[in-house]
């Protein structure tokens, strides 16, 4: 049950054990919280795509609703 992956799982391993240098489990650190960044820049700009993608489909979702009551009216 990793939910994290091997790559991650190594460095949360290596920033935990204490025998390690502290340089090495310095480096795990960095290298996860730059981990951490990517993930949260990811989420932002597709969480914002999302928003903007359904905002447009609602628009052209309320024009072809609007042309079907038009084309009504006209019969």
């Amino acid at each position: 049950m990793n939910k994290y992956g091997s790559y991650i799982q190594k460095l949360m391993t290596l920033v935990l054990d204490k025998e390690q240098d502290e340089f090495v489990q310095q480096m795990a650190w960095d290298e996860l919280k730059r981990l951490g960044e990517d993930v949260s820049e990811f989420l932002m700009k597709h969480s914002t795509d999302d928003s903007e993608e359904k905002e447009k489909t609602e628009k052209i979702l309320l024009q072809e609703n609007e042309n079907g009551k038009k084309k009504e009216k006209e019969k």
